[in-house]
């Protein structure tokens, strides 16, 4: 598992020119097109098993962020909880970089 500031590093860099969608809600609605989905370890438990399960139908590799959603809200530049993100685009940001296993 990556650790936080390996991922709070690649927001960083994602935030600027990429497109990130967040909120429970949000994301599940937006889940198609998705290059990769992160969860915080707040999350609620059944809202964890249909991520899950859904980035599983799709292809979508899903990221444990280990920390709250306090935590991921700041690494956003937020000042309110984030339990998940979606990360639409990496505005050309190596996406390999928070997902080692991935084969080029």
């Amino acid at each position: 598992m990556l650790n936080k500031s390996q991922i709070e590093g690649f927001l960083t860099q994602v935030i600027k020119k990429g497109k990130i969608v967040y909120g429970t809600n949000e994301v599940l609605e937006e889940l198609r097109g998705s290059k990769a989905v992160i969860v915080s370890k707040s999350i609620k438990p059944n809202i964890r098993q249909k991520l899950y399960r859904d980035c599983k139908k799709n292809s979508i590799p899903v990221i444990e962020y280990d920390g709250s959603s306090i935590e991921l809200g700041r690494a956003l530049g937020k000042n309110f909880r984030v339990s998940v993100l979606s990360i639409k685009s990496t505005g050309g940001y190596d996406l390999k970089e928070i997902l080692p296993e991935a084969k080029s």
